[in-house]
């Protein structure tokens, strides 16, 4: 018996006539016609090559075969339906799931903190991973399940992917709270003069910044590039560079560093916040339940 070309509801009537003993009840329980029924069995006998049921009075007995194979195939039936039924619900407050997540290290800064916070208290058993978005195969990783969220300034992904905006965010200028040439306001020109520190974290949006400094001519005022965000208080603190970080993590890097936020006088685009998950786990009630944490916790 070639099993990819076997009808498997041929089982399910198999076992509804062994069950009742009749092909007229096992029709009846079924919701189907008699004849129905009928051709269902006499596919089964051709398919396994045996008679399978014989009749008897008024109704069927099953041959010595088909009380061999009886057993195992209720058995597969009822595991069927016992997946199928499965309760597809997340129980936060039981689950030991661990969850991978793509943030900058911008993003762990800012999301981490509230959102641990709320696991604490209702999904203590709750585990996150977080990971660089790569500059290749994020969509990938995504797609396999590798990584269940991506959070922050995203590229625009492919089809297959759904995404929810969070929040708008703009870039501030951050520099030494006491720079000795930079007062309450940033000039134009003061900022074209000025030497530049600049992040260059791959697989995201801030890629922007270097752009815009280029375009204003100002590449070669760029005298230093890192991998992140979170260097830069300290970096600026202490030196008379200007960096550019977005507003919402400036504001909260700026509380324990020795700096200050200012806006930044040339035109660089605003961009949104957003979370993007793989159609895959559109579905899955935990991966859906960490995006109604986010959600919940930061959509403005």
């Amino acid at each position: 018996m070639n099993i990819a070309d076997f009808d498997l509801n041929l089982l399910v009537v198999f076992d509804a006539v062994l069950g009742e003993g009749s092909i007229s009840r096992a029709a009846e329980r079924m919701g189907l016609s008699q004849p129905a029924v009928s051709n269902a069995v006499a596919r089964l006998r051709q398919a396994t090559g045996d008679r399978l049921f014989v009749r008897l009075g008024q109704g069927v007995a099953p041959t010595p075969y088909a009380q061999r194979i009886a057993g195992p195939l209720r058995q597969a039936l009822a595991s069927i339906r016992e997946s199928l039924s499965e309760d597809q619900g997340f129980d936060p407050a039981a689950s030991e799931r661990s969850f991978v997540l793509y943030l900058t290290d911008l993003g762990e800064a800012y999301f981490l903190p509230r959102l641990l916070e709320r696991l604490s208290r209702q999904a203590p058993g709750v585990r996150i991973r977080t990971l660089p978005m790569p500059p290749e195969a994020a969509q990938e990783a995504m797609r396999s399940g590798e990584v269940d969220l991506a959070v922050g300034n995203l590229p625009d992904f492919r089809a297959g992917f759904y995404q929810q905006r969070l929040f708008r965010e703009h870039y501030v200028c951050v520099v030494r709270r006491d720079h000795r040439e930079i007062g309450e306001r940033l000039t134009a020109r003061r900022f074209a003069a000025a030497s530049h520190a600049i992040v260059t974290p791959a697989g995201t949006g801030h890629g922007i910044i270097e752009r815009a400094l280029i375009e204003h001519g100002l590449e070669d005022r760029i005298v230093l590039r890192v991998q992140n965000f979170l260097v830069l208080p300290s970096i600026v603190a202490t030196t008379d560079l200007i960096a550019l970080v977005p507003h919402s993590v400036g504001s909260q890097l700026s509380r324990h560093n020795d700096i200050k936020l200012l806006p930044v006088p040339i035109p660089i685009p605003a961009f949104d916040v957003k979370q993007c998950w793989h159609e895959r786990f559109h579905a899955d009630a935990g991966n859906r339940w960490l995006r109604q944490q986010f959600a919940s916790l930061f959509t403005v």
